[in-house]
């Protein structure tokens, strides 16, 4: 082998060990990127479980009462006091209609919000409305 094919099979050698390790930084970047999502996503989800479990919690003590307005309210007084876990963003309130609580849940680098209505209704905290209110709100 001659001086020059050493040295052209040397550089050859060095750019695809360059473009290698280029390719294995990029990588293990996109891994840890994927990880620290997938962090703020089960943290978004836990915040959720530990909201509905307060929830719950309150529901069963709770006595039902006959206007779901009312019900809702009271619900939002009591659940707006429970602190999101770290991190976690939490917006709670009523519906325009006043017949449900809207909770918005968001993680700090995350674009992605979980959203749940709650009615007092299904949960046994008020008179369901029957088909005919409900017929007379949609029209």
């Amino acid at each position: 082998m001659t001086l020059t094919e050493t040295v052209m099979a040397s550089l050859v050698f060095s750019l695809t060990a360059a473009a290698s390790l280029r390719i294995l930084s990029l990588v293990s970047v996109s891994l840890v990127e994927l990880e620290k999502r997938q962090q703020r996503i089960d943290q978004l989800e836990a915040g959720l479980v530990a909201f509905e479990s307060q929830l719950r919690s309150e529901i069963h003590q709770a006595a039902p009462i006959g206007d779901c307005y009312q019900a809702a309210s009271r619900l939002l007084l009591v659940l707006q006091s429970s602190m999101p876990l770290p991190g976690l963003h939490q917006e709670l309130a009523l519906l325009s209609s006043g017949e449900a609580l809207q909770l918005r849940l968001a993680v700090d680098g995350l674009n992605q919000t979980r959203q749940r209505l709650y009615y007092p209704a299904a949960f046994g905290l008020c008179p369901a409305p029957s088909t005919q209110e409900v017929a007379r709100a949609t029209s």
